[in-house]
């Protein structure tokens, strides 16, 4: 549920063949993910009668409702039509809906908008229903934008989608949206920077879903354009996400932020809201065909990509002294099992030769102790763990849509060294991120407790100690009590 007590659906289209044994299917879609655990003959199998898994995020951004009534009129579309085509495609395809990714905003926008509306239909874009105030419904309760938090999962929202999204593991991902009402639809693939780890094919995949739209919207008469804005470099939007872990992922934006129920464009075209809801629609329905027209090529794909001959780094793995028991790498560990990624523990101390440590960026031979984190590349979503992980991705171009400082390890402040020879010592896997320590020194301190706010938890801390009503002040400067250091704050 989210912040404000709202469920997050999903809905599961295919026939009722393939949903009297999806729980195999899935399992299925979970072994292309891990090409180096198939036999060669469940590997053909699975190419042979396997049914693409196709998926789609809606309304991510409140204040873009369109796609989330699109999602209801495909899911109707697919559901309870009889034909034989539409048959066909439920036969090869299982289709995975999130109808509403962000209800809480969804809802702020939808009191707004009906809040304003009258009885005729304003399309004059002066008009005040055209206007929304802040802070609208685009964020989330937080007013945080939830297409940013694909990898981190901060919010419930993103840490819901993407548990549901682990058990599936999609071959295709399209994450709808709305941009500015007098644009024209974008449809894939996008522009440049792309993230250079992800496979050669990628690009020519997003090529052919993005004409499988085009060919629909010039049968209908339906303006568009691609290549031109949105770029795939940051790894936390919903087109960005799936591609690191070995999908196809989309992104589409149709006209619409803005629009109400109809808006006079620049162009002098009188856009509607049952317009802009066509549009997402039809594109939903040329995926799906698309991916089902190319579902064997799509597994093979899957299967590619979470091979070691689509590892393109140098980095054999990367390294994460835990000394101190520090609650900012916890996090990261947290992050990278919620994902699926092996995490590995030392068990003796190791020397690692030419590592590189991220604080300096400089190469040296180091020495951790044992309990030291380990992520090797050497795994099936080597995209995921290198692109999050690395120190620096490199690009050529000079602009990007927004953010290109990501990597966790210097996010987060971490002490972390890559290296590019696997470690010869013996670890432990590491199922889950471990409990930070916690307690008080000198619990009987008759003047003051210290609380050094560089801790992870200090903010939690604090709104603790607010709640047990004890009076807290923070320090100005740095100081010293004995032989101990604390920082300003």
């Amino acid at each position: 549920t989210t912040y404000e007590g709202r469920t997050l659906p999903y809905l599961v289209v295919t026939s009722p063949q393939n949903q009297n044994q999806l729980d195999r299917l899935k399992q299925n879609s979970r072994r292309l993910s891990a090409p180096s655990r198939l036999s060669a003959a469940d590997r053909d199998r699975l190419l042979q009668n396997q049914p693409v898994f196709v998926s789609y995020s809606y309304n991510i951004h409140g204040n873009e409702p369109a796609s989330t009534e699109a999602a209801l009129q495909t899911a109707y579309r697919l559901a309870a039509a009889q034909d034989d085509s539409t048959r066909a495609l439920l036969q090869d395809a299982v289709v995975i809906m999130y109808p509403t990714v962000n209800p809480d905003g969804r809802d702020r926008y939808a009191y707004w908008a009906r809040s304003m509306q009258r009885a005729q239909v304003a399309t004059e874009p002066a008009d005040i229903v055209h206007d929304e105030p802040w802070p609208q419904g685009r964020t989330n309760h937080y007013w945080f934008d939830l297409n940013r938090d694909w990898v981190w999962t901060i919010h419930p929202e993103m840490e819901g989608l993407t548990e549901v999204y682990q058990t599936f593991m999609p071959q295709v991902h399209a994450d709808y949206h709305e941009q500015g009402y007098n644009d024209h639809y974008f449809t894939m693939p996008g522009t440049t920077p792309r993230n250079p780890l992800l496979p050669d094919r990628y690009v020519a995949w997003a090529d052919t879903f993005g004409r499988a739209n085009i060919e629909a919207f010039d049968q209908q008469q339906v303006a568009y354009f691609t290549r031109e804005a949105f770029d795939f470099f940051y790894p936390s939007y919903g087109s960005s996400y799936p591609s690191i872990m070995g999908g196809i992922g989309m992104l589409t934006e149709q006209a619409g932020i803005g629009a109400g129920r109809a808006v006079e464009n620049e162009d002098g075209y009188t856009l509607t809201f049952r317009q802009r809801v066509h549009d997402h629609y039809t594109t939903s329905l040329a995926t799906i065909e698309a991916a089902v027209d190319n579902r064997r090529a799509l597994l093979e794909y899957d299967l590619t990509a979470h091979s070691q001959a689509s590892n393109t780094v140098e980095t054999a793995a990367y390294v994460f002294p835990d000394d101190e028991g520090d609650g900012y790498l916890y996090d990261v560990i947290e992050i990278l099992r919620h994902h699926g990624i092996e995490v590995q523990r030392t068990t003796e101390a190791t020397r690692l030769d030419d590592a590189l440590d991220y604080r300096t960026g400089d190469r040296a031979d180091r020495r951790v102790d044992a309990g030291a984190y380990v992520v090797p590349t050497d795994q099936p979503r080597h995209l995921f763990v290198n692109t999050l992980l690395q120190r620096q991705v490199t690009f050529q171009d000079s602009v990007m849509y927004d953010m290109s400082t990501w990597s966790a390890p210097l996010a987060y402040n971490l002490e972390a060294y890559s290296t590019r020879e696997a470690l010869g010592v013996a670890t432990e896997s590491v199922d889950a991120a471990p409990t930070p320590e916690s307690g008080v020194e000198n619990p009987d301190a008759r003047y003051a407790f210290v609380v050094a706010w560089d801790q992870r938890h200090a903010p939690r801390a604090l709104a603790a100690l607010w709640e047990a009503d004890y009076r807290v002040r923070a320090a100005r400067e740095p100081f010293d009590i004995g032989s101990r250091s604390f920082g300003a704050g």
